[in-house]
């Protein structure tokens, strides 16, 4: 299924073609690249889907512009997805685990136990981890483009803003179909 996503993945970038400017075609990449991922997530239900999902995308996609220079390299869709796993699987338990990492001294024991993480995704976290996919994603292309040899005057200003505000806007609100329960019965 992962494999299927990543096809998906790879179509839909192949129909965007190369990206040259920021609005629209950097609202298109977020759209046509977290859609594959939060599908994913939806169907596997696993925390490192959409991670997995754009690394077998990334894999081939790379070494295929490295033997063939005509191609452009792909977009920067790795870190995105991995703050979109992050955000859409860790809960404030993990966090607080944390303080376990370090050393301390340990007099009261721990009076409640612990929070299950089993628990279904909420329409409110699959908002917040697509916003912060749109938002990682607006932060981390255009310097990648501007370092490919695109032109830096066109990769900055008041467009690149609302094409980030646009593209954080619309992944966070395509990403709630990650949060939509079951309805066959």
């Amino acid at each position: 299924m992962l494999l299927a996503c990543a096809g998906f993945l790879a179509v839909g970038q192949v129909l965007i073609g190369a990206i040259a400017r920021p609005l629209p075609d950097l609202l298109v990449l977020g759209v046509t690249a977290l859609l594959p991922l939060a599908l994913a997530e939806r169907i596997v239900r696993s925390p490192g889907a959409a991670t997995a999902v754009c690394g077998a995308y990334l894999l081939p996609r790379a070494t295929i512009s490295l033997l063939a220079p005509a191609i452009p390299p792909p977009p920067l869709l790795l870190v995105p997805a991995i703050a979109f796993d992050l955000v859409l699987w860790l809960g404030m338990s993990h966090v607080i685990g944390l303080r376990e990492l370090w050393p301390r001294r340990r007099d009261i024991w721990r009076k409640r136990p612990r929070p299950s993480s089993n628990r279904p995704l909420s329409h409110g976290r699959g908002l917040l981890a697509g916003g912060v996919f749109g938002l990682v994603l607006s932060l981390v292309e255009p310097g990648y483009q501007v370092f490919l040899g695109a032109d830096a005057a066109t990769w900055s200003g008041p467009l690149l803003w609302l094409a980030g505000a646009l593209t954080t806007l619309t992944c966070g609100g395509l990403a709630t179909l990650v949060s939509v329960q079951d309805t066959a019965s």
